[in-house]
């Protein structure tokens, strides 16, 4: 059986931000399924099991915040670790991720090799 690298999905708003995250992820040796807003992660969740998803705090449509509260509720999501990405830093905001059962987050703009790293830690700590 062919080995099939762990899959991550990824949603961000910003196009330029969302392939830099999808080269840097698949150059670690993951499959990347990237996503232009929360709603297609909660689409695909139905058809795909992902071991982590890395979705940014604000965005149009459902936030982050709103994904991570959907992703948690729902029955295929619960155990999923989630990592959010906010470019505002803000602190209610990343208090709000970890009460909602975010592993983690990370602050844009970020250096590729980091948020890998950040991913992998976050991986094995599950």
């Amino acid at each position: 059986m062919p080995f099939a690298p762990p899959l991550i999905f990824v949603a961000d708003d910003d196009a330029a931000t969302l392939e830099l995250i999808q080269i840097a992820l698949e150059r670690e040796g993951f499959a990347v399924r990237a996503f232009g807003s929360v709603e297609g992660v909660l689409a695909a969740l139905a058809r795909e099991t992902p071991v982590l998803a890395l979705l940014d705090v604000r965005m149009p449509g459902q936030s982050g915040l709103d994904g991570l509260r959907a992703i948690k509720d729902s029955p295929n999501g619960a155990a999923l670790p989630v990592l959010m990405l906010t470019g505002d830093g803000r602190l209610d905001r990343i208090v709000q991720a970890m009460q909602l059962g975010a592993a983690g987050y990370g602050m844009k703009p970020f250096e590729p090799r980091q948020l890998a790293a950040k991913v992998r830690e976050t991986l094995a700590g599950m």
